[in-house]
């Protein structure tokens, strides 16, 4: 990266990072010094590319190397006045002896354009030449020098070859170029008097680099991605998306990594952007084709016509504006459908709308989709209704609407919403609005937007009453309860689960369920499914939806209680399910509902052969539970990314008992990482908020304060979790917990209490019969009977479960208990590998070394050590605590810091951090 060069006044200042140019700059810097370059070196590209950027760095390249540097931007109003750049160069050449760094003082006036203009730059030049000091001439945007500037310039660089002055000059191109520009490059580069240099878009990874040192974080995969296929590697476009985004508080940064708190919503880019004024000096006709292009064009051919309509012009007029824009640059067309080489303009174009003039075009387009005229994919056809508003036929647009907000219901949550929040707008019938309604606050619901879900329920169980029938109204009664819920409500979730419960609309039944799903939502597990179990033959007799969810509820808390044979026999037949039939949502919310259980037993693998066995995509699931998944599957940077977008969406807290399980993995891999600081956060978060099964959370809190030698702590939490899923009366997890307890408790030299506790583990495998509660068993058994047996189950068992954090640990554990190969530590070290787990590779090559096993690739462990020593220094931890969590002295870890500042060329926490923020200093995984 390029590093600060003074200013005018002498103090520093940053330059602009250059991804992926750094090699272009030092090498511009080189030729425009060496004999043996022609004398013109010419930087092309296209609009936004880069190029008053690079001459930038190559000036201050050149400066600090004593070079005399003279460097001028033309202006666009240039292009007119003849002679124009003639003469300021002659000017400027003139009095660049009074200057000390080549540039021109600031005081100097623009020098107008002089008939002899062309005699006194040959005689300028001549007198540069004379001097035999080495010069270099930028010209940035040299596309706007006028006619007579340009070939007089030209005709005198003929006789500069070999000396000691060169120009290094910018020009905007255009795709194709115009045929004399072509034709005189052509000349020149014969003569050998000119070499091209064409700057290239950015790569990913360039992009990249770009964002991270514009916003101080990495980019998330999401934003990343938005920005490829927005951006197209242009960098002054993705400068302008990340400002538009960040303008409008869409970009958060959250784990070190900048995120879209929308993915799918397009930045608000300024209307100011380069790329849109130069549209704006093509003149008013061409601007206005491009804005209305802007909307209409996902139309495909009938966008010419209705472009025609709007302006009020034909559609000749229309297509010899859009003919100039392609030979700007700015389209291209294919099968008649004109498309905009750089997706942002098309969005900054759309901005600079009225509000009159977008709504007019969408309904055109609406229009001409109604009347046969044009055809749109469902997703355009929506978006134009929104737009559009009351501008066409309300109730028509309000019932379409509702039908594609319908259809989009699990695959696309945000525009569900937004297409149904639109629909409500549009229409005031009862009706229509009650059915609006509901669709809305299910699909708030679905995908985590507790407050919008709360409000459209309330609104039908307040004022809809009479116009939906008995499913819809205890549906409605079900999502209110999860949202507020998920909004921490707790004091109304109380009130229901006490008296209100009794003022619920509908029957019976209905009120039984509604309560038993506050009181579960309370934690009050053993009263719900108590009360659940002594009224069945109530509800189960209401109707199919109260049926379903008392069923769901009742074998959903009958598992986390232990009791899991009612769930053993959903998993083996779904189907046994009084909403199965309708399918839809209703067979998608029974699978998830299945799915996360098993999760919190940590069932993976049942888990994803019953959603695979019902054809049920991944990416369907609630994004907490894919983190889940995905974190026991061993697809942590997936997990980490997915959790990211979740949290700057603010749709983390979703299904209480999946954020909670949610937050148990993110600590876990962020710990295992070394970003302990990051993981203690996640923590407190998760606790901060109202969340269910808590006691899961101690896992990870343990291990991270036993990493720091807090082992008196790390025993405590343990403890109190287990007193906590006592109290109520919880089974589900409590396996792992009293396993982790007997660790403790020998460590500690109390081996009866150590044998309570694995008699405890034992107690939970036969009672849940789980694999995981099984693998915990075995290494019970293994830990206090010293059998081999056991140990060797619990590697089989490890392995067919196929989680490779569990199989790794697994290995460690049995190895350290004496009762297996230790070239094991090998496969576990591998493990970690894949999972970039640096922490647990580090404590794990200390057990290599006890049991006298090498660890491979000693060059790579080297460079492993420095990123986690990095990540911890990023972390804030004293060299007390790194000497703790690494397992060596302070005196070591004083040592290894000194190496690797020494090395990475960084004088302090400070500047290392900031590295490693930006990206110049990677910490993941190498590639």
């Amino acid at each position: 990266m390029l590093s600060t060069s003074g200013d005018t006044d002498g103090s520093p200042r940053p330059r602009r990072v250059l991804p992926g140019r750094a090699g272009t700059v030092a090498r511009l810097a080189a030729d425009a010094t060496s004999a043996r370059t022609p004398p013109l070196l010419l930087v092309t590209g296209p609009g936004g590319i880069g190029r008053s950027a690079l001459l930038a760095a190559v000036r201050e390249t050149l400066t600090e190397r004593g070079v005399r540097v003279l460097d001028l931007r033309l202006a666009r109003n240039e292009r007119d006045r003849h002679h124009a750049l003639a003469a300021r160069l002659a000017a400027e050449l003139g009095t660049l002896h009074r200057t000390e760094d080549g540039r021109r003082p600031a005081h100097t006036a623009p020098v107008a354009p002089q008939p002899e203009a062309g005699r006194d730059l040959t005689a300028a030049l001549r007198s540069a030449v004379a001097s035999g000091e080495t010069l270099v001439v930028l010209i940035d945007d040299l596309q706007w020098a006028d006619t007579a500037s340009r070939g007089t310039l030209l005709a005198r660089i003929r006789s500069l070859t070999g000396g000691p002055v060169t120009f290094v000059c910018g020009y905007r191109t255009t795709p194709g170029g115009t045929a004399r520009d072509r034709a005189a490059l052509d000349r020149l580069r014969a003569a050998g008097l000119v070499r091209v240099v064409p700057l290239r878009p950015l790569c990913s990874a360039e992009v990249d680099t770009l964002v991270a040192h514009e916003v101080r974080a990495r980019p998330s995969a999401a934003l990343a991605a938005r920005l490829r296929r927005d951006c197209r590697g242009v960098p002054a476009a993705v400068l302008a998306a990340v400002a538009g985004y960040r303008r409008e508080g869409a970009l958060r940064v959250l784990q070190r990594h900048a995120c879209l708190t929308s993915p799918e919503r397009p930045p608000a880019v300024p209307d100011d952007l380069p790329l849109v004024e130069h549209l704006r000096h093509l003149g008013d006709r061409v601007w206005s084709v491009a804005k209305a292009l802007a909307v209409l064009h996902p139309l495909g051919p009938p966008a010419v016509g209705l472009i025609a309509r709007a302006l009020e012009t034909d559609e000749e007029e229309v297509r010899e504006q859009l003919e100039l824009l392609r030979a700007e640059g700015v389209l291209w067309c294919a099968g008649g459908r004109w498309r905009f080489r750089l997706p942002l303009l098309g969005y900054a174009l759309a901005g600079c709308l009225g509000q009159f003039e977008r709504r007019r075009l969408s309904q055109l387009a609406v229009t001409a989709v109604w009347a046969g005229e044009a055809v749109a994919d469902d997703h355009v056809l929506a978006e134009h209704l929104v737009t559009a508003g009351r501008f066409v036929d309300s109730r028509r647009a309000a019932g379409e609407l509702v039908t594609r907000g319908r259809a989009a219901l699990l695959h696309d949550g945000h525009h569900a919403v937004r297409w149904l929040r639109a629909a409500l707008d549009l229409t005031t019938e009862p009706e229509q609005r009650a059915a609006a309604l509901l669709l809305h606050a299910t699909a708030c619901c679905i995908h985590l937007r507790h407050a919008e879900a709360m409000e459209s329920a309330w609104t039908v169980l307040s004022r809809y009453t009479g116009l939906v029938t008995s499913e819809d109204l205890f549906d409605m009664e079900a999502i209110w309860v999860v949202s507020a819920a998920g909004v921490s409500d707790t004091t109304a979730l109380a009130a229901l689960a006490e008296e209100r419960w009794r003022t619920l609309p509908g029957g019976e039944g209905h009120r039984i369920v509604a309560r038993c799903l506050a009181l579960c939502h309370l934690e009050r597990w053993r009263e719900a499914v108590d009360h659940l179990t002594a009224t069945r033959e109530i509800w189960s007799r209401e109707n199919d939806l109260v049926a379903a969810v008392g069923q769901v509820v009742s074998e959903t808390g009958a598992a986390l209680l232990g009791r899991t044979a009612a769930l053993d026999r959903s998993v083996d037949d779904p189907t046994r399910y009084p909403l199965w039939h309708r399918g839809g949502r209703h067979r998608f919310q029974r699978l998830t509902s299945l799915a996360r259980v098993l999760m919190q037993f940590n069932e993976l693998d049942r888990a994803e052969a019953l959603l695979a066995g019902h054809h049920l995509p991944s990416g369907y699931r609630p994004i907490p539970d894919r983190v889940v998944a995905d974190s026991h599957a061993g697809h942590w940077d997936r997990a980490l990314d997915l959790a990211r977008t979740a949290l700057a969406a603010d749709t983390w807290v979703g299904e209480l008992t999946s954020h909670t399980m949610a937050s148990r993995e993110l600590s876990t891999i962020l710990a295992a990482r070394g970003r302990l600081t990051e993981a203690r956060a996640v923590i407190e978060q998760a606790k901060s908020v109202h969340s269910l099964l808590l006691h899961l959370l101690a896992v990870p809190e343990s291990e991270w304060e036993q990493i720091l030698g807090g082992r008196e702590r790390s025993l405590q939490v343990i403890t109190e979790a287990l007193a906590l899923a006592g109290e109520r009366g919880l089974v589900v997890g409590t396996d792992e917990l009293w396993l982790r307890r007997a660790e403790a408790e020998l460590v500690t030299g109390d081996p009866a209490a150590a044998r309570r506790s694995v008699a405890e583990v034992i107690r939970v495998a036969e009672l849940t019969g789980t694999s995981r509660a099984q693998l915990c068993r075995h290494i019970g058994v293994a830990m206090m009977e010293g059998d081999r047996t056991a140990s060797a189950e619990a590697v089989r068992l490890a392995r067919r479960r196929n989680q490779p954090l569990e199989l790794a640990d697994t290995l460690q554990t049995v190895v350290r208990l004496g009762q297996a190969d230790p070239a094991l530590l090998r496969e576990a070290y591998g493990l970690y590998g894949d999972l970039d787990a640096l922490m647990r590779k580090a404590q794990l090559r200390n057990l290599m070394r006890e049991q006298n096993i090498s660890v491979p690739d000693r060059s790579a462990t080297t460079s492993e050590n420095e990123r986690l020593l990095a990540v911890l220094v990023t972390e804030g931890l004293t060299n007390r605590e790194m000497s703790i969590a690494l397992g060596c002295s302070e005196k070591s870890v004083e040592s290894r810091l000194t190496r690797l500042f020494k090395r990475a060329g960084y004088r302090s926490r400070v500047e290392l951090a900031s590295a490693i923020l930006t990206g110049d200093y990677p910490v993941g995984r190498p590639g």
